[in-house]
């Protein structure tokens, strides 16, 4: 696959005022000291989980929605997963300004739950949800210093990033989203027993094991059967 090149721009307007934006909440957010930057879960996790993402993904929506929360729950809260979130916006500009907006949230701390809000209010893509409008409801919603996240969507420094990012993405290649790879191999599919048997199988690989029989990685376990339905979104 060859490299994305990517042109971003986002307007910079407004500050601390401007419209607000209804917005729905996450259903349950990430432990704030559970968060690590882009990160969530401690350093040494023996499962290191990289998620490759677009903020208008609706694949990756669900991911964060549904998915997540069980993952930082059954695995991060134990110490045994950390995931880190990657940028791979390509499609469309709402997905740039988005990705953008959340590294400039990260700036102030916030990158975890700006991201978790943003997958929260997901509505369709390219069709305005992603305004700078909502942009900035999102960071009064979360207690940022708005001068300063405004002045971060203005520098070029993470537009650059996300752009960055992305085209190491397209070096690996990712080639739909959410693309998870753990422990450097690519998890298979996106059901959620095989999200889990990819983890503990990383899991008993650092801790020179095998899974236990009966872990949530077993074919036919409840946490396998009732996963939620992630269609990825194909890369161009």
């Amino acid at each position: 696959m060859g490299v994305l090149v990517i042109i971003i721009a986002i307007v910079a307007v407004g500050g601390s005022g401007g419209p607000s934006v209804t917005l729905t909440k996450p259903a349950e957010l990430a432990p704030s000291e559970l968060i690590d930057g882009r990160s969530v879960g401690p350093a040494d996790a023996p499962a290191q989980m990289d998620v490759w993402a677009d903020f208008q993904c609706p694949g990756c929506g669900i991911f964060s929605r549904d998915v997540e929360p069980r993952l930082i729950n059954q695995y991060v809260r134990q110490g045994k997963l950390r995931m880190t979130y990657h940028d791979f916006a390509f499609l469309g500009q709402e997905s740039l300004d988005a990705a953008v907006a959340a590294r400039c949230a990260g700036d102030q701390g916030q990158f975890w739950h700006y991201m978790q809000y943003v997958y929260a209010n997901q509505r369709g893509e390219n069709l305005g949800q992603f305004s700078r409008a909502f942009l900035d409801s999102v960071a009064r919603e979360l207690g940022l210093d708005m001068n300063a996240f405004s002045s971060c969507l203005a520098d070029s420094k993470a537009k650059q990033a996300v752009a960055d990012e992305t085209n190491q993405g397209g070096a690996i290649p990712v080639s739909s989203t959410p693309t998870l790879i753990v422990n450097g191999q690519k998890v298979a599919s996106l059901e959620f027993g095989v999200i889990t048997k990819a983890i503990d199988d990383a899991i008993a690989a650092a801790q020179g094991g095998t899974p236990a029989p009966g872990s949530s990685a077993a074919s036919g376990s409840p946490a396998a059967s009732s996963s939620p339905v992630i269609t990825p979104t194909p890369t161009p």
